[in-house]
């Protein structure tokens, strides 16, 4: 089956994400690009009929025609359907309803006896309406025992067109003890099948007032340190820990999150502040911090990883690591074998750093870019930084961040290590003396490898030094933990060389 350039294919919409100014469009533009890799990744990796091939054909292009015309429900219905056509399913109003459906709620940490405030609207219109009216309830459950459900509210006659009329609903929450538990709404239509929706919500008693005093706190020390840069800098850290909840509640961030910890983290934090101490002093291992963003005054956050045997007085090699869509600032610390980049860092005296890069499905582009940037600039403000090596990788997404970031920046990377990305060739010529490892299976339903070859023969071509590894059989993301200990050995052997041409020859794919 013939392999969508993903380069091509993100264009026309990462374009119009990075430069509208509307946010509601660049919400839903990042979420046509996330939904594209999806599709593409299904169309390339499933067997189908000629039969469903035309009709998955002509979904796409229905869906891109609605996006070039920044119809982005219908285009996103239409990769929704796709998709489902893909997985066997039958696409139903029912169905539609329950992909179109989203329920926002006010708060993810509550007191027992709050008042739970949550909105039901709808993303995309239907093609075909249900009939009738919609019955259900809300329920909330244990996370770990959802058997055991208490019924908040029921729900009658309820209207199913929620773009037209918004739903509103409110219910206090009865006794329960601290804990994590799941809000569920259910919906039956007369025809079809039911519409669930569900929202995490923990019960954590005084975390609320606890949460309002540190922030007190943290405004009191602001005004005390204010000609210190060293403490206001980590009041940012402190902040961004409080308003982690907040975050959550607003959807900005996902992921299950212990706020007590997160909490205890900020009050920690503020203490070693108003006591005079910087917290990144003595702080080793793995471990988030955050900056004030100039462009907009935002708290951006970024994951740390310091080696044990870290000296100050001895400049230290840095790794900046771009995650992929969908991830975040936490993707390479959590994931990829638990983390393997920390160990190999461990192992050889690396820091590595991993900024959030402004969004899931940013392309390292714009506000993006200079977040990774902003963060590089940190770190070497806040650590003895080896100034002639610090490394910049990335895994898709993050790959295509690599092989553009560095050229903008050509005088700042001793080497660059793309995995499952790809980039524009022309640009490589800014970088002639940065070398490079290139790690691409050639099995890669989402992104093709044909992406990495045309990269990999442009640096050839101008006599950059490359080392390209193909994998055989090699998908998307099964190649990316096996790299990392290659990569980390090209970065061991390759130091900055201001201002000196490169000319030997790069190597062709290792098999």
């Amino acid at each position: 089956m013939r392999r969508t350039n993903f380069l091509s294919l993100i264009t026309a919409t990462i374009l119009f994400f990075s430069l509208t100014l509307i946010p509601a469009f660049a919400q839903d533009a990042a979420q046509f690009l996330r939904l594209s890799v999806g599709f593409n990744t299904l169309k390339n990796s499933g067997k189908f009929s000629d039969e469903k091939k035309k009709e998955i054909a002509d979904i796409e292009v229905k869906a891109r025609a609605a996006n070039s015309e920044k119809k982005f429900g219908d285009a996103i219905r239409y990769l929704n359907q796709g998709i489902t056509l893909m997985r066997g399913q039958q696409w139903t109003p029912s169905r539609a309803l329950g992909i179109a459906l989203q329920m926002q709620s006010d708060r993810v940490i509550a007191d027992p006896g709050d008042i739970l405030k949550l909105k039901l609207t709808q993303q995309f219109a239907l093609e075909e309406p249900l009939s009738g009216k919609l019955n259900g309830s809300l329920t909330i459950a244990p996370a770990r025992n959802k058997d055991s459900a208490k019924k908040l509210k029921s729900l009658t006659e309820i209207n199913h067109d929620f773009i037209a009329s918004p739903l509103n609903l409110e219910a206090k929450l009865p006794e329960l003890e601290d804990g994590e538990y799941v809000v569920t709404l259910s919906l039956s239509p007369a025809e079809g099948d039911a519409i669930t929706k569900s929202s995490m919500l923990s019960i954590v008693r005084g975390l609320s007032a606890q949460q309002n005093s540190l922030r007190a706190r943290a405004a009191k020390a602001a005004t005390e340190f204010s000609s210190k840069p060293e403490f206001l800098n980590a009041l940012a850290a402190v902040n961004y820990h409080l308003s982690i909840p907040d975050l959550v509640s607003a959807g900005q961030i996902s992921g299950a999150r212990d706020f007590k910890k997160e909490i205890a983290v900020a009050s920690t934090y503020l203490d070693q502040i108003t006591k005079g101490e910087n917290p990144l002093r003595a702080m080793k291992g793995d471990f988030r911090w955050a900056y004030q963003s100039a462009v907009d005054n935002s708290l951006q956050p970024y994951r740390v990883f310091v080696p044990a045997k870290y000296d100050a007085l001895k400049p230290t090699p840095m790794v900046v690591a771009l995650h992929g869509m969908g991830g975040d600032e936490n993707s390479y610390f959590v994931s990829y074998d638990n983390g393997v980049i920390k160990r190999e860092a461990e192992a050889r005296g690396y820091i590595v750093v991993c900024p959030k890069g402004r969004g899931t499905a940013s392309m390292y582009m714009g506000d993006a870019e200079k977040d990774v940037m902003d963060v590089i600039t940190a770190r070497r403000r806040d650590y003895n930084i080896d100034a002639n090596r610090i490394y910049l990788t990335g895994h898709s997404m993050g790959g295509y961040g690599t092989w553009s970031i560095a050229p903008k920046y050509p005088d700042l990377f001793a080497a660059i290590a793309p995995i499952s990305g790809g980039g524009n060739p022309s640009a490589l010529s800014k970088i002639k003396h940065v070398p490079e490892i290139v790690i691409h299976g050639d099995n890669d339903p989402t992104v093709s490898v044909e992406n990495s070859r045309k990269m990999v023969k442009a640096a050839q071509e101008l006599g950059i030094k490359i080392k390209y590894v193909e994998v055989p059989g090699g998908n998307h993301t099964d190649i990316a933990v096996p790299a990392m200990k290659g990569i980390f050995d090209f970065f061991d052997e390759n130091k900055r060389e201001s201002k000196v041409e490169v000319n030997a020859a790069g190597t062709g794919p290792q098999k």
